[in-house]
């Protein structure tokens, strides 16, 4: 397999490059949302996802009582993009053209895609939301930050209606859309966010990732939910032990 089709391989699947997940998924080890192969399982098929079953800073968590505090702000430098999205079978996904960023604690993370999942992961106070969407960032010496955005049913949003246009209903190939989306304006207007230290939500659920879920959702229309939900729902990992880990906000 050559070094771009392994980029794309990974891609189309999870995150991206966690030296677990490319090993495991270059053997193509099996893995669903439910049943034998779903997230009670995952730990179990195959030695790469171990952490999926005895790890102690998974994701995703359910937020209840937050710590309060001030945290860095998060510095946004998103460009548009070209839509390049992917049914992958395990969600909807839209692979980031080079040059967004953000910029956390003076380190800079690169965006390199954003998916979605029905309903959301993490919930709040217990309650899951419509669905959630992350964009997943990794910096220069390979850690991972993902800002989650939780999604409710109100006004249409606009900002989401190229890719709506667009969305594959079955998996297969990536397809390169002729129309433009920019993750700016996938962000809620307020920029206060959760934050605490957990993993990739999908296998194999290696830990280190820097998790800030804004505390502010943003709308779909029951139309523009309708129709993620015809092709994705309950690709949610049920919520995670906490495991005495702080969970800190900023939100007033």
């Amino acid at each position: 397999m050559t070094t771009r089709l392994r980029v794309i391989a990974w891609t189309l699947v999870a995150a991206c490059a966690a030296p677990g997940a490319l090993r495991a998924q270059h053997h193509g080890t099996h893995w669903t949302y439910e049943g034998a192969t779903g997230p009670a399982h995952w730990g179990s098929l195959d030695t790469a996802f171990a952490k999926c079953a005895k790890g102690h800073a998974q994701s995703p968590i359910d937020i209840a009582a937050p710590a309060g505090g001030t945290l860095s702000a998060i510095t946004v430098k998103y460009q548009p993009t070209k839509i390049n999205v992917v049914n992958n079978g395990h969600t909807i996904q839209v692979n980031y053209d080079s040059g967004s960023a953000i910029e956390v604690d003076g380190v800079r993370y690169k965006l390199i895609q954003f998916h979605f999942h029905v309903p959301s992961e993490h919930t709040i106070g217990g309650k899951p939301a419509a669905a959630e969407l992350h964009l997943v960032h990794r910096s220069a010496k390979g850690h991972l930050a993902v800002i989650g955005v939780l999604m409710e049913v109100g006004a249409e949003n606009a900002a989401l209606a190229p890719l709506w246009a667009h969305l594959p209903a079955k998996a297969g190939p990536a397809q390169k859309v002729d129309a433009r989306i920019n993750a700016a304006d996938l962000l809620p207007a307020s920029h206060t966010t959760y934050r605490y230290n957990g993993s990739l939500t999908t296998p194999p659920c290696s830990e280190g990732v820097q998790w800030m879920v804004m505390t502010t959702p943003i709308t779909v229309s029951d139309q523009q939910l309708a129709s993620l939900k015809a092709i994705l729902h309950g690709n949610n990992r049920p919520v995670q032990a906490i495991d005495g880990r702080t969970i800190s906000s900023d939100a007033k």
